[in-house]
């Protein structure tokens, strides 16, 4: 690199495609989990438009429980409405609604997504 701008932004554009590539199988993971349903962008055409977060519900199943059977994995989440209550009630018709959220970075591997993937298998099964 010339600059550090130059570098800077080779870091962005490395940062944001393993971001994409992990996200997107996630998601083709997750589209073959019973009860799952994504909030948000699922169709890869709109790739560029998508971050590496995800919210999720899986069937009748509170996220809390999700996130706990995940921690006790050392599969770390959260759950809850992130302070969008009333975007949470609209998207679910339970006042209390609450998702399962996934947030992927540059140091999450493609690994860590299929050890999640299996746990979330292994909880839909119990």
């Amino acid at each position: 690199m010339k600059t550090r701008r130059e570098a800077l932004a080779a870091a962005y554009h490395s940062t944001v495609a393993h971001e994409t590539g992990i996200i997107w199988r996630l998601i083709d993971g997750l589209k073959s989990i019973p009860g799952a349903h994504i909030y948000g962008i699922t169709d890869p055409q709109r790739s560029a438009e998508r971050c590496s977060t995800l919210s999720l519900r899986i069937g009748n199943h509170h996220p809390t429980a999700i996130a706990t059977f995940l921690g006790e994995r050392g599969i770390f989440t959260w759950d809850g409405n992130y302070y969008a209550l009333n975007l949470s009630e609209r998207l679910a018709s339970n006042p209390k609604a609450a998702c399962s959220a996934f947030g992927l970075v540059h140091y999450n591997t493609a690994e860590e997504v299929d050890r999640l993937l299996a746990a979330l298998r292994e909880f839909t099964k119990m």
